[in-house]
């Protein structure tokens, strides 16, 4: 039995008491029985059973298993884990959101793949989308942009998590390190000779260096395009000017 369901019904019952049940209760087992035995293991009877309650209780709270999962994503993102200060510079904050981000879908496991597959929305999630777009438009950033760099910043942060997920236990980084010595053992060294010479550290593509030196490139390369953005409306701003002096240069009547 879950967590959340320990004290679901009066020892002997089998049954809670009629109106004790809540959706936040429903959404605690549910998080709880995904963390335990995976997500394909959620669902409507198996959290009556573990709530000691009907199945038909349950829709009383959420509307289908669809409407479940969209509850657990949000469950995920509650209480986001990011500091945030009124005069943080946008990069830096865009860095904190991916590691709170990574760590926060890390803590919760199999349930991460409700962020990829359903809606990545919750009201804490909101405020901080909000901070960091003042951040953001504060740096230079015009709004449209600053979304545009935010999502690539998630969605780096989500790929890639969804890659190390499995890979994170220790047991599975050396299985996956044997897997990669052994497959490229296998190859002729004159037709793969640098695959043979990286053998030693092509399998540490899910740890803590890769996520920061990757997410250090994204935002590099982000911070470059708000630089390249604002010289190019430099030079935008410079031809108008020069093409309205030109036009105020040139006579506006007939010629004698």
């Amino acid at each position: 039995m879950s967590k959340a369901s320990e004290k679901a019904a009066p020892a002997g019952t089998g049954r809670r008491p009629r109106g004790s049940l809540s959706r936040p209760q429903i959404v605690a087992a549910a998080l709880d029985v995904a963390r335990e035995e995976g997500l394909a293991a959620v669902s409507m009877p198996r959290l009556a059973r573990e709530l000691g309650c009907g199945v038909m209780s349950l829709y009383g709270h959420v509307q289908s298993k669809e409407h479940l999962l969209e509850l657990l994503a949000g469950a995920v993102l509650e209480d986001f884990p990011l500091e945030r200060s009124g005069d943080a510079h946008w990069r830096p904050a865009l860095a904190d959101f991916s590691a709170a981000l990574r760590r926060r879908m890390l803590e919760h496991g199999a349930v991460t793949e409700l962020l990829i597959t359903r809606r990545m929305w919750s009201e804490g999630l909101a405020e901080v989308f909000e901070w960091l777009l003042g951040r953001m438009t504060a740096g230079g950033w015009p709004l449209r942009e600053a979304v545009r760099a935010y999502h690539s910043v998630q969605t780096y942060t989500l790929g890639f998590v969804l890659y190390e997920i499995d890979r994170t236990p220790p047991q599975c980084q050396e299985e996956h390190r044997a897997w990669w010595r052994h497959t490229v053992a296998d190859l002729p060294p004159e037709s793969f000779p640098l695959l043979h010479a990286a053998v030693a550290f092509v399998p540490e593509g899910a740890q803590d260096e890769q996520f920061t030196w990757g997410l250090d490139r994204v935002l590099h390369g982000l911070e470059a395009e708000l630089t390249d953005s604002a010289h190019r409306a430099v030079d935008v701003a410079d031809a108008d000017s020069a093409e309205r002096r030109r036009a105020g240069a040139t006579p506006s009547g007939p010629p004698p």
